[in-house]
């Protein structure tokens, strides 16, 4: 009898929560991750990327979170880095108790995810673009700021919901180029539906600094969560040195 296995079941079980609207997380995790990684993944409801209903796809949390204890994950990432930061200092460690009482799993949030990430580069002095309106990217530049990060530099393309996930990763890289300056230690690229991961290693190579996006910093730190070794290479420095 001849089975062919698929490698990426059988071994670790990874869950998601992710705002409805988004379509460039998943696709991006599995380009980018090893092998012997499930995703599973259960939505929250968001349309557009506005502050209010930010807050309001809190209200999904639970029911998500429920719905993924019954996939008995071995790691759980709410994956939306401004639902995430949108209540301020420690909102997102609310998130995080949260998932864990209910799956009985570690978990992460993005915006957490972000600060372990850029920490993990010694960055201090950082340039950040975003695809969001400038009413989000003041709550971000606070987060990151109280979380002691100096913010340099911020630019957003003043986008919401469905149109942040349309654009190219060469917008993507027009405007990190745009919103680098000399003293900025690295560049944060914000949000999970944002095509940042194309284009990092690029980016790195010319701005010749850290490069960290949403989806890149969440995949790092579930890979921590997991206990997996190995870099994996060619989109950028954080996954790259991965012990």
């Amino acid at each position: 009898m001849e089975i062919r296995r698929n490698p990426n079941l059988g071994k670790k079980r990874v869950g998601i929560i992710l705002p409805s609207v988004n379509c460039i997380m998943e696709p991006e995790l599995y380009h980018v991750a090893p092998k012997g990684i499930g995703f599973f993944t259960t939505r929250v409801y968001l349309a557009q990327t506005t502050p209010e209903a930010l807050i309001q796809m809190e209200d999904d949390l639970d029911s998500a979170a429920r719905l993924l204890s019954t996939v008995n994950p071995d790691a759980v990432v709410y994956a939306c880095t401004s639902g995430s930061f949108i209540k301020g200092l420690g909102w997102d460690q609310v998130i995080i108790d949260k998932i864990q009482d209910m799956v009985g799993c570690p978990a992460t949030t993005t915006s957490t995810a972000m600060v372990q990430g850029l920490k993990a580069l010694n960055i201090c002095r950082l340039a950040v673009a975003t695809p969001y309106m400038d009413s989000v990217n003041e709550r971000e530049e606070e987060f990151l700021n109280k979380n002691g990060f100096n913010v340099v530099s911020c630019l957003g393309l003043g986008l919401s919901g469905p149109a942040i996930r349309e654009q190219p990763p060469e917008t993507v890289y027009e405007l990190v180029r745009n919103v680098d300056r000399t003293d900025a230690d690295g560049v944060f690229v914000s949000c999970t539906d944002f095509r940042a991961m194309e284009v990092i290693g690029t980016l790195e190579a010319t701005l010749g600094k850290p490069v960290v996006s949403s989806n890149q910093a969440s995949l790092w730190a579930l890979l921590k969560m997991l206990h997996c070794t190995g870099g994996i290479p060619g989109y950028g420095r954080l996954l790259a040195e991965m012990p």
